[in-house]
């Protein structure tokens, strides 16, 4: 974890997702990982969180930077399953 200049807690982690989605009657499997990042009390609850801990996360996707299109999940609401 780390702090912004305003003293915000920040924390970045990986997210992985693995489910079965139905697209036009075919289901697929779907797995993937992306990158997230939490911040200020969140960012503090994460930090506790165990590695491979499951979770429902809600958010928005933005892309990291300016320079850099890579999609980053910005979590709004984090909660252990």
């Amino acid at each position: 974890m780390r702090y912004t200049p305003a003293g915000i807690a920040v924390i970045e982690f990986t997210i992985s997702h693995v489910s079965r989605q139905t697209e036009a009657g075919v289901v697929r499997q779907i797995i993937f990982d992306i990158f997230a990042i939490a911040m200020d009390q969140l960012a503090l609850g994460v930090a506790e969180f165990q590695v491979d801990s499951m979770v429902k996360l809600t958010g928005f996707l933005n892309r990291k930077s300016h320079m850099n299109q890579q999609l980053v999940l910005h979590a709004n609401q984090i909660e252990l399953i």
